[in-house]
């Protein structure tokens, strides 16, 4: 992924986010130059941008660099999705939902 895309700046926490939650750069890019909605951010100087795409509500927040006259990307993320689990994570707590598993199972057994 680039840093830079389509004359936007991409921070390095916008581009986590990106690979994390499955959104391409283009699709983006799209929700920047053609927003359903635009709200002021949290922060002062952001702005939040939104629009649904492929039937995944996009949220894009961003400021305008002035001295540059680009947006930085600072974060994105689809309404009502969760993040992926990393696959490491997923190894780790294995064995506990195992354990945790067959014990509601002797506890389903014992009260029967």
């Amino acid at each position: 992924m680039e840093r830079e895309y389509q004359g936007f700046i991409f921070s390095h926490h916008a581009l986590d986010r990106v690979q994390d939650r499955s959104v391409t750069q283009d699709s983006v890019v799209s929700v920047l130059r053609h927003p359903e909605k635009t709200f002021p951010g949290h922060k002062p100087g952001t702005t939040k941008f939104i629009r649904t795409l492929n039937d995944r509500r996009i949220h894009v927040v961003a400021s305008y660099l002035v001295d540059q006259k680009k947006w930085l990307v600072i974060s994105v993320w689809v309404r009502g999705e969760e993040d992926k689990v990393p696959f490491a994570w997923q190894l780790i707590t294995l064995p506990f939902k195992v354990v945790w598993w067959l014990i509601k199972l002797l506890l389903k057994k014992t009260k029967n």
